[in-house]
């Protein structure tokens, strides 16, 4: 049964009963006296928000660790523009009396239905060394465990429990696509590189209790971990060609595309290329729809600034809410008002006598008392002698005050 209340959802003022994972825990000395209190950072798979522990900080430090998962009872207060939770009380939860499937996300596609997917990608390679590789990996039954589960990164794209079959799986239809454009393209490379690039990312993360990177992956990175398995797993292939296997490696360190993303070398093969600029989209595209989804500010038509793209994205407009139309009543002839006293008709008025209908008594009565015109108009003031025109010069435009901008754009990280 999912839990009731979910931290995405917590407001200034909520009441706060519910399970989450410890993030991270620190220790915060007091500035007017002895003593410390305790900042967490709690997590479910909704998201994550500040906790902190005033009273009884010594104790909960020595009970309560990170990647614990505890419940923890407080009210949401306002702290900086921020929400994060006054503790009131945490302890832990024993095994058993939780699911994780609500405290770490997890991918909403069907894994079973991904994993036919790589399975008949696998199958549809016609080069028998790259099957042979292929089944090196996904026939081991640790590997495509791990394979299964594992998240495609910490934050930018896919950064769920099974995100990295699902970015495999995108990719590999993108990569069916441009192969009937590209003719020139060796399928069956460029479906074992979307197959393998990203097999260091099941040592590079852990998932079991929050999604992190381990040691190795924080030292090493997923690009040589994956370099590593792959030259392994050739050497146990009996000759196995040279050039295919540097293809291979190359498809695998170069796939970020540049140094400063994390690539030793850029893309130097038209299958390299291929795999770089369809990873790339994808991961992007799938970054781009979640910040859509998650961060839409509320009543706004953008989301909040997100640093890893740089930008603020546009939404849209709310819906306008459809315009009730007002009943309308029949009423009857009874209830019309009656008019006291109907107007005359235009059959009924007197018609206006013409000047020519006048009789010249009248006329002359209307004349009479008009006053007498002057027989010469006064002579007018002359006007002094006006400046010739000169050409209107143009004005200098005053130079403006740059506009503050948002932060610059911090490119692309690495995925």
């Amino acid at each position: 049964m999912p839990k009731s209340q979910y931290l995405a959802d917590l407001k200034v003022g909520d009441y706060v009963d519910t399970i989450a994972i410890v993030k991270s825990k620190r220790r915060i000395p007091y500035r007017n006296r002895p003593g410390y209190y305790l900042a967490f950072i709690l997590k479910d798979r909704t998201g994550a928000i500040d906790g902190r522990v005033w009273e009884d900080a010594e104790r909960v430090d020595h009970e309560i660790s990170e990647r614990d998962v505890v419940r923890v009872r407080g009210i949401v207060e306002l702290y900086q523009q921020l929400p994060q939770v006054r503790i009131a009380s945490i302890e832990k939860v024993p095994e058993g009396e939780y699911d994780w499937s609500d405290l770490v996300p997890r991918t909403e596609r069907d894994i079973d239905a991904l994993w036919q997917k790589v399975t008949g990608a696998i199958e549809s390679v016609q080069n028998p060394y790259l099957r042979s590789l292929l089944r090196s990996f996904f026939d081991d039954p640790e590997f495509a465990d791990a394979f299964k589960n594992a998240p495609a990164s910490l934050y930018l794209h896919h950064n769920w429990v099974g995100g990295l079959i699902e970015h495999i799986c995108s990719v590999l239809d993108l990569a069916e696509a441009i192969c009937q454009n590209y003719p020139e393209l060796d399928r069956d490379l460029l479906i074992t590189g979307v197959l393998l690039h990203d097999v260091g990312k099941v040592r590079e993360y852990s998932w079991q209790a929050d999604i992190d990177r381990t040691d190795e992956g924080r030292l090493l990175g997923h690009l040589i971990l994956g370099d590593e398995m792959i030259a392994e797993r050739i050497k146990q292939i009996p000759n196995f060609p040279h050039e295919l296997a540097m293809r291979i490696r190359h498809m695998l360190i170069s796939h970020h595309g540049v140094g400063e993303w994390g690539s030793p070398r850029p893309p130097m093969t038209l299958e390299a290329a291929a795999l770089h600029f369809l990873e790339f989209a994808d991961a992007q595209l799938r970054r781009f729809a979640t910040v859509l989804k998650e961060k839409r500010e509320p009543d706004s038509a953008w989301t909040a600034y997100e640093r890893s793209l740089g930008r603020r994205l546009f939404v849209g407009y709310p819906a306008a809410a459809p315009v009730e139309e007002m009943p309308t009543e029949e009423v009857s002839p009874a209830q019309i008002p009656s008019v006291a006293e109907p107007l005359p008709s235009l059959e009924e008025v007197p018609p206006i006598p013409s000047e020519l209908e006048l009789l010249p008594s009248e006329l002359e009565a209307l004349t009479t008392d008009l006053p007498e015109l002057p027989s010469e108009l006064p002579e007018l003031p002359e006007l002094p002698e006006t400046q010739p025109l000169t050409e209107i010069e143009e004005e200098v435009p005053r130079k403006r005050k740059p506009k503050r901008a948002e932060p610059p754009e911090e490119g692309r990280l690495p995925l």
